[in-house]
Protein backbone atom coordinates (compact mmCIF):
# COMPACT_ATOMS: atom_id res chain seq x y z
CA UNK A 1 0.00 0.00 0.00
CA UNK A 2 1.26 3.75 -0.69
CA UNK A 3 2.26 5.70 1.79
CA UNK A 4 0.36 8.97 2.49
CA UNK A 5 2.37 12.27 1.90
CA UNK A 6 2.72 13.33 5.08
CA UNK A 7 3.34 17.12 4.22
CA UNK A 8 0.09 17.13 2.11
CA UNK A 9 -2.00 14.69 4.37
CA UNK A 10 -1.73 15.81 7.77
CA UNK A 11 -4.21 18.20 9.86
CA UNK A 12 -1.83 21.02 11.36
CA UNK A 13 -4.11 23.65 9.61
CA UNK A 14 -6.64 21.93 11.25
CA UNK A 15 -4.90 21.64 14.25
CA UNK A 16 -3.94 25.18 15.26
CA UNK A 17 -7.22 26.56 14.33
CA UNK A 18 -8.69 24.33 16.92
CA UNK A 19 -7.15 27.58 19.42
CA UNK A 20 -8.35 29.53 16.94
CA UNK A 21 -12.05 28.27 17.31
CA UNK A 22 -11.85 27.89 20.71
CA UNK A 23 -10.73 31.70 21.62
CA UNK A 24 -13.35 32.35 19.18
CA UNK A 25 -15.77 30.54 21.50
CA UNK A 26 -13.96 32.30 24.50
CA UNK A 27 -15.41 35.80 23.27
CA UNK A 28 -18.19 34.58 22.08
CA UNK A 29 -19.29 33.46 25.69
CA UNK A 30 -17.46 35.43 27.62
CA UNK A 31 -15.48 32.48 29.37
CA UNK A 32 -11.88 31.21 29.58
CA UNK A 33 -11.58 28.18 28.12
CA UNK A 34 -8.11 25.86 28.55
CA UNK A 35 -6.34 26.91 24.95
CA UNK A 36 -5.18 22.84 24.36
CA UNK A 37 -6.68 19.89 25.17
CA UNK A 38 -7.78 18.68 28.56
CA UNK A 39 -7.96 15.02 30.17
CA UNK A 40 -11.39 14.69 32.35
CA UNK A 41 -11.22 11.26 34.90
CA UNK A 42 -14.64 9.23 35.20
CA UNK A 43 -15.57 8.21 38.30
CA UNK A 44 -15.24 4.57 36.66
CA UNK A 45 -11.41 5.98 36.19
CA UNK A 46 -11.38 6.47 32.75
CA UNK A 47 -11.32 9.70 31.49
CA UNK A 48 -12.57 11.56 28.45
CA UNK A 49 -10.25 14.39 26.53
CA UNK A 50 -11.78 17.53 25.32
CA UNK A 51 -10.63 20.29 23.11
CA UNK A 52 -11.07 22.82 25.88
CA UNK A 53 -12.54 23.32 29.11
CA UNK A 54 -12.81 26.05 31.89
CA UNK A 55 -10.56 25.33 35.12
CA UNK A 56 -13.66 24.49 37.08
CA UNK A 57 -14.88 22.31 34.17
CA UNK A 58 -18.69 23.36 34.19
CA UNK A 59 -17.87 24.35 30.65
CA UNK A 60 -15.70 21.75 28.01
CA UNK A 61 -15.76 22.17 23.95
CA UNK A 62 -14.71 20.54 21.01
CA UNK A 63 -13.81 22.53 17.88
CA UNK A 64 -14.15 21.71 14.44
CA UNK A 65 -12.14 23.58 11.68
CA UNK A 66 -14.51 21.50 8.57
CA UNK A 67 -15.16 24.19 5.88
CA UNK A 68 -18.36 23.06 3.74
CA UNK A 69 -20.35 20.12 4.91
CA UNK A 70 -18.82 17.32 6.88
CA UNK A 71 -17.88 14.40 4.44
CA UNK A 72 -16.72 10.80 4.57
CA UNK A 73 -16.41 10.05 8.57
CA UNK A 74 -16.51 13.76 10.07
CA UNK A 75 -20.16 13.21 11.18
CA UNK A 76 -19.52 9.95 12.88
CA UNK A 77 -16.83 12.02 14.87
CA UNK A 78 -19.05 14.36 15.64
CA UNK A 79 -21.55 11.29 17.03
CA UNK A 80 -18.56 9.45 18.64
CA UNK A 81 -17.82 13.48 20.86
CA UNK A 82 -21.84 14.05 21.83
CA UNK A 83 -21.95 10.49 22.65
CA UNK A 84 -18.88 11.36 24.51
CA UNK A 85 -20.09 14.86 26.01
CA UNK A 86 -23.36 12.88 27.17
CA UNK A 87 -21.80 10.63 29.12
CA UNK A 88 -19.56 13.61 30.90
CA UNK A 89 -23.04 15.00 31.54
CA UNK A 90 -24.24 11.70 33.55
CA UNK A 91 -21.51 11.93 35.61
CA UNK A 92 -22.36 12.41 39.44
CA UNK A 93 -22.06 16.56 40.07
CA UNK A 94 -21.72 16.89 36.26
CA UNK A 95 -25.33 17.47 35.31
CA UNK A 96 -24.55 21.40 34.97
CA UNK A 97 -21.59 21.08 32.92
CA UNK A 98 -22.21 22.97 29.76
CA UNK A 99 -21.07 21.36 26.51
CA UNK A 100 -20.00 22.57 23.28
CA UNK A 101 -19.03 21.83 20.01
CA UNK A 102 -18.13 24.70 18.20
CA UNK A 103 -17.80 24.62 14.58
CA UNK A 104 -16.11 27.34 12.17
CA UNK A 105 -18.94 27.17 8.80
CA UNK A 106 -22.36 27.54 9.05
CA UNK A 107 -22.00 24.86 6.49
CA UNK A 108 -20.50 22.42 8.81
CA UNK A 109 -23.59 22.78 11.44
CA UNK A 110 -26.13 22.66 8.52
CA UNK A 111 -25.10 19.31 7.42
CA UNK A 112 -25.41 17.85 11.05
CA UNK A 113 -28.76 16.58 10.82
CA UNK A 114 -31.78 14.25 11.54
CA UNK A 115 -31.03 12.03 14.19
CA UNK A 116 -27.24 13.06 15.02
CA UNK A 117 -29.17 16.59 15.57
CA UNK A 118 -31.71 15.02 17.51
CA UNK A 119 -28.88 13.31 19.65
CA UNK A 120 -26.97 16.56 20.65
CA UNK A 121 -30.29 18.21 21.16
CA UNK A 122 -31.62 15.08 23.72
CA UNK A 123 -27.98 15.18 25.28
CA UNK A 124 -27.79 18.35 25.34
CA UNK A 125 -24.80 19.14 23.56
CA UNK A 126 -25.05 22.73 22.22
CA UNK A 127 -24.14 22.88 18.25
CA UNK A 128 -22.40 26.49 17.70
CA UNK A 129 -20.79 28.43 15.00
CA UNK A 130 -18.37 30.38 15.87
CA UNK A 131 -16.93 33.38 13.87
CA UNK A 132 -12.99 32.91 13.11
CA UNK A 133 -10.78 35.34 10.68
CA UNK A 134 -11.11 34.94 6.70
CA UNK A 135 -7.51 34.26 6.05
CA UNK A 136 -7.60 31.34 8.59
CA UNK A 137 -10.85 30.33 6.77
CA UNK A 138 -8.89 29.91 3.89
CA UNK A 139 -5.58 28.56 4.73
CA UNK A 140 -8.62 25.77 6.16
CA UNK A 141 -10.20 25.25 3.09
CA UNK A 142 -6.59 25.07 0.85
CA UNK A 143 -5.23 22.44 3.41
CA UNK A 144 -9.23 20.35 3.21
CA UNK A 145 -8.15 20.69 -0.93
CA UNK A 146 -4.43 19.57 -0.69
CA UNK A 147 -6.27 16.52 1.63
CA UNK A 148 -8.44 15.65 -1.03
CA UNK A 149 -6.22 15.16 -3.12
CA UNK A 150 -3.88 13.19 -1.59
CA UNK A 151 -6.29 10.96 -0.46
CA UNK A 152 -7.67 10.23 -3.96
CA UNK A 153 -3.69 9.37 -5.36
CA UNK A 154 -3.68 7.20 -2.44
CA UNK A 155 -7.07 5.61 -3.30
CA UNK A 156 -5.58 5.55 -7.13
CA UNK A 157 -2.38 3.67 -5.70
CA UNK A 158 -4.11 1.13 -3.96
CA UNK A 159 -5.94 0.28 -6.92
CA UNK A 160 -3.01 -0.08 -8.81
CA UNK A 161 -4.35 3.16 -11.27
CA UNK A 162 -1.15 4.90 -12.88
CA UNK A 163 -1.62 8.58 -12.98
CA UNK A 164 -0.24 8.47 -16.89
CA UNK A 165 -2.38 7.66 -19.63
CA UNK A 166 -1.73 4.49 -21.49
Amino acid sequence: MASLPERLSNSVVQSKAAGEIIAALNRQLGIALSPRPCRIRLTTGAYVEVDAATADEKVVAEAYARQGRLKGAQPKKIAQDILKLALLKREAGREETQTIIALASVEALDSISGWLRDAAHAFEVELRVVEIPDELRAKIRAAQARQVMVNLDYVADDLGVSEDPP
